[in-house]
């Protein structure tokens, strides 16, 4: 029964794939308030944060979703920059990450952020879809909570991808953990954060 489930979540992640794909193209790179592609994103005002945000997934998800800063309110909230109305939610670059790393999420990733922020285990009852089109750095693969790299290890820096999350229990340990692999592969494996990496596009290495 859970390799059916396997089966048929990652004949969804395929579709999401081609839909990324086909809707968005794999090639868009949009820099941010003229900065040049590449650069570390500052954005400071909220046209800014929004442009950004929109660039995290496709323009038939961004086009509708809600905006939310990666700031909270005093109810705990996030900010909200843009109202929307289909159910997606996308963030822009979060500024401490040396990447520009914005992010679209459906309704369960973003109950996985509210628990991530605060330091919660997430509870996640049905598949959940995330998508990182602009790819993304993380201070470690191992560690949800790090800060900064490990000493003499340096930033996991992701290509463009999407992110599953599937529900508690499902056996995640037949992926890989390696991120170089170019492959799908397991974040932050067997913490209550885990969740999959799908690449849509190959690392861009430095000549």
């Amino acid at each position: 029964m859970l390799n059916l489930l396997l089966k048929r979540t990652l004949n969804v992640a395929l579709l999401v794939l081609l839909a990324a794909t086909v809707a968005f193209g794999l090639a868009r790179s949009t820099s941010v308030a003229g900065q040049d592609a590449g650069s570390p994103v500052v954005c400071q005002d909220a046209a800014a944060k929004i442009d950004n945000a929109m660039s995290a997934g496709p323009l038939s998800i961004a086009g509708a979703a809600t905006i939310l800063d990666n700031e909270l309110d005093d109810a705990g909230k996030f900010v909200e920059l843009r109202a929307g109305n289909n159910g997606w939610y996308c963030f822009p670059d979060v500024p401490s990450n040396p990447g520009n790393d914005p992010a679209c999420y459906d309704q369960t990733w973003l109950d996985w952020n509210y628990s991530f922020v605060a330091n919660e285990e997430p509870t996640v009852a049905i598949a959940g879809f995330a998508y990182m089109l602009q790819g993304g750095s993380d201070p470690s693969n191992t560690d949800p909570f790090a800060t900064e790299p490990a000493a003499g290890e340096d930033w996991v820096t992701s290509p463009p991808h999407v992110m599953i999350l599937l529900p508690k229990g499902t056996d995640l340990t037949v992926y890989s953990t390696d991120h170089d692999s170019g492959g799908p592969y397991v974040m932050w494996a067997g913490t209550p954060y885990e969740h999959i990496m799908i690449p849509v596009a190959d690392h861009e290495h430095e000549s």
